[in-house]
């Protein structure tokens, strides 16, 4: 019994082994203080895969020594999800708004696409070392690759000083993310959710 087994045991890891290889992977994560910031940055988000339609979510991003936070709310203000990235990893908490859809996506990709296009390139460049991704500036864009691929685009380079709208082509997860940032005359959309 047991000698007929073991082949069906090793089809399943197989299977789980192979599962697991489809996932894009996820590069290291840059530590939070190196992005932390008393304001609470606000962004409308538009998700557009290469195949389907675009979602455009307000974004209420806030950064501090211990998590980001980033509470996705409707044009009409209903939160639709709250990304948290900690010391415990990427999650999605669970929205208020009805009949709204979850992301597609998870949330280990929409919190490293944020850190590519919040945090300093030298916080990247140290977080990315001694592994399988680099990040490279030059004058028009940032490039993030992954064994020595491309794996996205951020068109143009990211300053947070001078912010500006940023198109994110992510090569990896067939996924363009633009982020553009509220000014002063849309502060009025939603409030952050506190704790």
């Amino acid at each position: 019994m047991k000698r007929s087994l073991r082949p069906l045991g090793l089809l399943c890891l197989a299977m789980v082994l192979s599962a697991c290889s489809l996932t894009p992977p996820v590069s290291p994560t840059p530590p939070l203080a190196a992005a932390t910031t008393a304001d609470t940055l606000k962004s409308r988000l538009t998700f557009q895969p290469d195949e389907g339609e675009p979602r455009t979510l307000i974004a209420f991003i806030r950064i501090d020594p211990d998590r980001l936070r980033a509470v996705l709310v409707t044009p009409y203000g209903q939160r639709v999800t709250t990304l948290v990235r900690d010391a415990d990893g990427a999650r999605f908490e669970a929205g208020d708004a009805p009949g709204e859809s979850p992301l597609p996506i998870p949330p280990a990709w929409l919190a490293s696409r944020l850190e590519w296009s919040l945090w300093p390139l030298d916080t990247l460049r140290d977080a990315f070392d001694g592994s399988a991704w680099q990040v490279v500036d030059d004058s028009a864009h940032r490039d993030i690759l992954y064994r020595g691929e491309l794996a996205a685009r951020i068109t143009p380079v990211p300053d947070r000083e001078h912010a500006r709208t940023l198109t994110l082509d992510d090569r990896q997860g067939d996924y363009r993310l633009t982020i553009d940032p509220m000014r002063a005359r849309d502060d009025g959309e939603a409030p952050m959710e506190k704790n």
